[in-house]
């Protein structure tokens, strides 16, 4: 297939969810505008106006994306407020959204390159509402940008150190002590950390190894590397153990039950983790 024939790709990641019609109208939106686009959801489930979430999601999906990709992120807590609609381009993708922090991770690990605040009326629909950017300024940004506009064309230039940043933080470990938090609760339940895998490369050594919420007075020592290798079955209880998610973090499961659930643990719940010989 030559490169003139490929369908550009516009992926969608809101926290709208879908009892609504509100992500139907953004794709209705993007199609009226390049209708050759192949629209794609990464989700529409991000915890409801959880910035760090979406941001997580976000900097977990895009590399499996094509070259080129046009991904349109509303989790947009300030709609209508004075912060900026904003469109970057880091590595080989574009990010069309609110400048909110939404991008930190992604601009974290690819080059950035240039964004745009999204100012110009010719990009975005007739009448825009105060609360519905993703489907007056967003979708048409990000549908227009895959049928070709150059990026420069939607707005004012804007350097990196002008975008809105959130603290995408990592677990900070000192010897046998780590220091960390809850990153993301997925549907099954299951926590996520903010401890990266190459942070403990002794996760399943002989070593023990704790993670505890002192909050909470609960703590989980049990690892396991997948979870057909935990027990279960009638009347065998259900126990929480560490494991290494395949987003390259250390997460905490139950196998057929939920943890976040069974622990009582939120979002960004602090962790103490322990390791000892």
């Amino acid at each position: 297939m030559s490169q003139s024939s490929i369908r550009p790709v516009v992926a969608f990641m809101t926290d709208f969810g879908l009892g609504d019609g509100d992500v139907g109208v953004m794709k209705g939106v993007a199609l009226g505008i390049t209708p050759e686009a192949q629209i794609v959801d990464i989700t529409h489930d991000v915890a409801p106006q959880n910035v760090s979430s979406g941001a997580w999601i976000l900097a977990a999906s895009y590399r499996y994306f094509p070259k080129g990709t046009v991904f349109v992120c509303v989790v947009d807590p300030g709609v209508g407020s004075t912060r900026r609609p904003i469109a970057v381009r880091a590595g080989d993708w574009i990010f069309v959204g609110p400048d909110n922090g939404l991008f930190d991770r992604v601009l974290a690990e690819q080059t950035f390159h240039e964004a745009v605040t999204l100012a110009n009326p010719a990009y975005r629909l007739q009448q825009v509402s105060s609360t519905f950017h993703g489907r007056d300024i967003f979708a048409p940004a990000g549908a227009h940008l895959a049928g070709g506009v150059a990026l420069a064309e939607l707005g004012e230039r804007l350097e990196l150190a002008d975008l809105v940043h959130i603290d995408p933080s990592l677990a900070a470990r000192q010897g046998e002590r780590i220091e960390a938090e809850v990153l993301h609760i997925d549907n099954f339940g299951n926590i996520i950390t903010n401890i990266p895998l190459s942070l403990v490369p002794d996760l399943f050594s002989s070593h023990a190894i704790q993670l505890g919420f002192p909050a909470l007075n609960q703590a989980v020592a049990e690892r396991r590397r997948f979870f057909a290798d935990v027990p279960g079955g009638d009347g065998q209880e259900a126990r929480p153990f560490i494991y290494g998610d395949s987003s390259g973090y250390v997460g905490i499961a139950i196998r057929n039950g939920n943890a976040a659930r069974t622990l009582h643990v939120s979002y960004g719940e602090k962790i103490i983790g322990t390791i000892n010989a």
